[in-house]
């Protein structure tokens, strides 16, 4: 397991599966993290399980989707809801006026606090992640002139002293620079040590039957929600799920699904006893099955205190 820093040196661009020039959509927004697939092009047996930011030496995962905040951003505390049994669902215990909260979350407070079910702070990378709009037209090509209807406008992602950190496995092209996203932007490649955070990956968790667990995902999640959840052969029922709004997700030799986004978090019951590596992946019908040796579906999974 490696972690592997991109830092771009211009704007980057990961597209949507809409056709902006088409006349499908006229704007093309930019969501973070992007889909793993973006990055299979650094090696052709890489293994991608996660896209995160790093900055200053620390890094940012996506805010797990069943943290809390007060509402219209007033609060700058995450709150991590209980489950509660009688409701069979996660369920906040405090008098605030909640809403799903919006940020990251740092290494270190996932770690020793969101892993532990402890409220941590609010991470914003707003000066770190700068979208900058452009607007172009669509040529017709053979009159040269702009096509009627065909404005539209792109955004891009300019990382302000921040860069991609990709948790990987397997090899990849060893060069000190490499193309990113679309239009393929070169940033600068590197391997880098944060200790505290791939020790805590590599741990060994212990699963008890009966006992409740969360599944952090670190990818774009495919699974079948009816039917019992499958970590390395050991079985688990779905008790909820907490995520944002499932997106489209396609690529090359990749087919056109709609998947749950990074971030998501899993509420298991262990139907089994076992032992599993924390950093893992559910078992996937097909057809992601066969692209899970590229890093799909992979998560962290928790011990649910």
């Amino acid at each position: 397991m490696k972690l592997l820093r991109l830092k771009p040196i211009d704007v980057l661009s990961f597209g949507t599966l809409k056709n902006f020039t088409a006349g499908e959509s006229h704007y093309q927004s930019l969501e973070f993290p992007p889909p793993i697939m973006r990055f299979f092009s650094l090696g052709k047996d890489i293994k991608v399980m996660g896209v995160f930011l790093e900055k200053e030496g620390k890094v940012y995962l996506p805010l797990p989707a069943d943290v809390l905040s007060k509402r219209k951003g007033e609060g700058k505390i995450a709150f991590v809801p209980q489950f509660d049994q009688e409701l069979k669902r996660p369920f906040f215990f405090g008098t605030e006026s909640v809403e799903q909260a919006k940020g990251f979350c740092s290494s270190e407070d996932f770690v020793q606090k969101y892993a532990k079910n402890q409220n941590f702070e609010l991470v914003s990378l707003d000066e770190g992640l700068k979208r900058e709009e452009r607007t172009g037209v669509k040529l017709n090509y053979s009159s040269r002139i702009a096509q009627e209807s065909y404005l539209y406008s792109r955004v891009f992602l300019r990382l302000m002293g921040a860069s991609l950190l990709l948790l990987i496995e397997g090899a990849y092209d060893n060069a000190s620079y490499t193309t990113v996203g679309g239009e393929r932007k070169l940033a600068r490649m590197e391997e880098k040590s944060i200790p505290h955070f791939v020790d805590f990956l590599t741990q060994e968790v212990s699963v008890d039957r009966e006992m409740l667990y969360k599944f952090y995902a670190t990818t774009h999640l495919y699974f079948d929600p009816q039917q019992e959840v499958r970590i390395n052969n050991l079985r688990f029922s779905l008790e909820w799920i907490s995520s944002q709004e499932p997106e489209w997700v396609s690529g090359f030799a990749k087919p056109f699904l709609y998947m749950l986004k990074p971030g998501t978090v899993l509420w298991l019951r262990a139907k089994d006893s076992g032992v599993i590596k924390r950093l893992c992946q559910i078992s996937a019908k097909e057809p992601v099955k066969k692209f899970m040796q590229r890093g799909w579906n992979s998560g962290l999974l928790l011990e649910v205190r």
